[in-house]
């Protein structure tokens, strides 16, 4: 496939108002986005200038063709982004107030409107990550069978295959409702497989119980990864990198649509680590790719370079 990152997670059409600012009672116009954690994480890291790919599944309606189309003219490989028969693609509505207070609706139903819950262990192929140099994955791969098997098994082969493995904790509370246990022991287990995990605070308390971040980053890497990152919205970021810790200040921009920070984070962390950045160095471009996606408009049109992050970094 000759890709840089192949990336594992759910793909949904993310419906938000025209104008920032505006809820979605008041909007007079609103935009459809391609979205979903891994989705966003793709198109960010696909913006920074590497080959992205994704694994995933869409319905089998006008949406799933529109987040096709969408997809590949954004530059993101879509040859295993396959239609499920007789399912919708899922949807999400979202906006950010004038407050900075987020709110989300998601409609996305198993059986019904969740095609990415249908992928197999089957389409998990020997020799899948011959030619990628990274694979990640995020919770969304994780939450039910015959999903999380597959996402699990892909772990452990593009690992056998010498590929760097990154997970987001990402966690989402209503898909594991009544199923706390079994979600803290497949994240763990994600973890486990990773060489690289990336959480915010409080995914931190909840996967460790612990409210310190270091202490939580250095819990979290007796899993088995070498690489965590504890993120902290304007407080900046936690590091722990091969035994050694540290904390990274946030950049101080003004904000103007902050969902998916996250998830530009995650994908900034992806390309310094994929070109041979390391520990604070790394966690300083994520927190500029981050910093830059919040002070721009929702569209992927705004999304930053490369160049744009290590300017703000003051990197190379």
């Amino acid at each position: 496939m000759g890709l840089d990152l192949l990336v594992m997670g759910s793909v949904m059409v993310e419906i938000t108002p025209a104008t920032e600012g505006q809820s979605l009672g008041e909007a007079e116009a609103l935009v459809p986005l391609p979205s979903g954690a891994a989705t966003n994480f793709a198109v960010a890291a696909q913006k920074l200038g590497v080959q992205v790919g994704l694994i995933s599944r869409v319905g089998d309606d006008e949406w799933g063709q529109w987040l096709h189309a969408r997809l590949g003219r954004l530059g993101i490989n879509i040859d295993r982004v396959l239609a499920v028969e007789q399912q919708y693609s899922p949807v999400s509505f979202c906006w950010m107030d004038r407050h900075g207070a987020k709110t989300f609706y998601f409609y996305r139903f198993p059986g019904y409107s969740d095609p990415l819950g249908t992928l197999t262990e089957n389409a998990i192929e020997p020799g899948l990550f011959s030619s990628v140099r990274c694979f990640d994955f995020t919770e969304a791969a994780i939450r039910r069978e015959p999903l999380r098997s597959a996402a699990f098994k892909a772990a452990r082969l593009a690992r056998e295959q010498g590929c760097l493995v990154i997970y987001a904790v990402n966690y989402r509370p209503a898909p594991w409702a009544g199923r706390e246990g079994e979600m803290l022991q497949a994240q763990r287990q994600a973890c486990s497989l990773a060489d690289v995990v990336v959480m915010n605070e409080t995914e931190a308390t909840m996967l460790t119980g612990f409210r310190d971040h270091l202490r939580a980053a250095a819990e979290v890497a007796s899993y088995g990864p070498t690489v965590v990152a504890v993120t902290g919205g304007d407080q900046g970021a936690w590091l722990w990198h091969r035994g050694q810790t540290g904390h990274v200040p946030a950049f101080e921009v003004p904000v103007l649509y902050d969902i998916g920070a996250g998830d530009a984070f995650h994908a900034g962390l992806a390309v310094a680590l994929l070109r041979n950045h390391e520990g604070a160095d790394a966690v300083r471009l994520a927190s500029a790719v981050a910093a830059l996606k919040i002070s721009r408009s929702a569209s992927t049109d705004y999304l930053p370079t490369w160049e744009e992050a290590c300017k703000l970094a003051g990197l190379s």
